[in-house]
This record gives C-alpha cells, structure tokens and sequence, in this order.
C-alpha cells in the first residue's frame, strides 16, 4: 500500500517559501560572519583565507543545510534543519590576551550575537518605518516578521549547550577541569541528543523558544503602533 503526499505548489505557497529562503539565507550568512570577524580579530587568519569574513551569502552557504534542508522542511512535516558551512578556525592562532578555550567561546558566541543583532535591527526598522509612514504594509509585516521569528531560532536554538553547536563551546570553555567529563560526554553525543531534540522534543523546544519568541513579537507590534 502506498500513499501520496499533497504538497501545495500554488504561486502563494512559493512566494512563501522563496521569502522564507531569502531570509534564513541572509540570518546564516550573518551567523557565520560574526563567527569570521571575531576569529580574524583574535588573529587567526584561516577564515580570511577562506574568503569567510564576508557578508556574501554565496561563501557561507552550505547546499544541502541552507538550501535542500529547508526547501523540503517548507513544503512538507519534515522538522526545520538548517544550517551555513562552517567557518574554519584554528584556535592555536588566537591572541594570548585571552585563552585557547576563552577564545572559542567569543568566536561561537559571536554566531548568535549577529542573530540578536539582526532582530534588533529589525525592530529598529519596524520602529522607523511606522513613525515615518504612520504604517507598515501586510507585505512589509511579512518580511519583517519572518527575520524576527527566523533569527529568534537560530539565535536560542544554537545557544542548546550541546556539541556542535555554539553552546557546546561555550559550556566548555566555563567547565572547570573537574568537569570536563561532562564536555567529553557532549562532543560524543551531543549530536545524537541534538538529532532526537529536532525529531522527537519538538515541544521541548517549543516551550523554550515560545516565550523568547512572544516578547520579541510584543516588542514587533509595540514599535508599529498595533
């Protein structure tokens, strides 16, 4: 027995999803920027040898994560994965003003402060565009919104303390040497566990983002004035 999957290919679905790559493509390319400039600054030069500290999208997009992944999540119940190429880096490069593992951290941090400085550019522009114009088009609340929501995710979704995202540098990098068992363990399984958090703790993951997502939505209609 088999069965079809109706998948909606109507031009209002399309433009959906087209925006929705637009602005995820722009989110990672900012992601993996910030992951580049703070890399350079701490003296590595792998990431501009690579061509990484760039606001190009084409060099931080990564064809199945940015692209595939996020197409076939669009149009079907698949969960939401989605990703940029990593930026190369070598942390026996940094300054010796800061740790090798301090400077990991900065580095991953840095991937989701270009988020939240996304969100608040965002706002700031809601903010602008009401005072100036008295109001914002349903297009324009679209755009706007898909940013807010998108750059929202990334941002707390790669803060999880797991390997390999941005929180697994961070928590290790605050372990004391006690408790480095605990990053052992993470750079192990962490990935497994971030695999059953996307296909089975979908509201986990609701819970924890939901809220992060309502202020920011909040704070969205206060600045336009609804």
């Amino acid at each position: 027995m088999s069965a079809l999957v109706a998948i909606d290919f109507s031009s209002e679905t399309l433009m959906t999803v087209g925006l929705y790559l637009i602005c995820l493509i722009i989110s990672i390319a900012v992601h993996e920027y910030c992951h580049a400039v703070v890399a350079d600054r701490l003296g590595d030069p792998t990431p501009e040898r690579d061509g990484r500290v760039s606001l190009n999208p084409i060099v931080h997009a990564d064809p199945v994560g940015t692209l595939i992944m996020p197409i076939v999540a669009a149009f079907t119940a698949f969960p939401l994965l989605g990703w940029g190429r990593p930026v190369p880096t070598q942390p026996s490069n940094y300054t010796r003003k800061v740790s090798m593992r301090g400077g990991m951290a900065l580095v991953a941090v840095a991937g989701p402060f270009g988020n939240l400085v996304l969100v608040l550019l965002v706002l700031g522009i809601a903010a602008g565009m009401a005072l100036v114009t008295g109001d914002i088009s349903r297009g324009m609340h679209t755009v706007l919104l898909t940013m807010l929501r998108l750059n929202v995710l990334l941002m707390v979704f790669n803060l999880l303390p797991l390997h390999p995202l941005d929180g697994g540098k961070i928590l290790a990098a605050f372990l004391p040497a006690r408790l480095e068992y605990i990053d052992d363990f993470l750079l192990r399984y962490g990935p497994w566990i971030l695999l059953g958090l996307v296909f089975l703790g979908g509201s986990f993951l609701g819970r924890l983002i939901g809220p992060i997502n309502y202020l920011v939505e909040t704070m969205y209609f206060v600045a336009v004035g609804r």
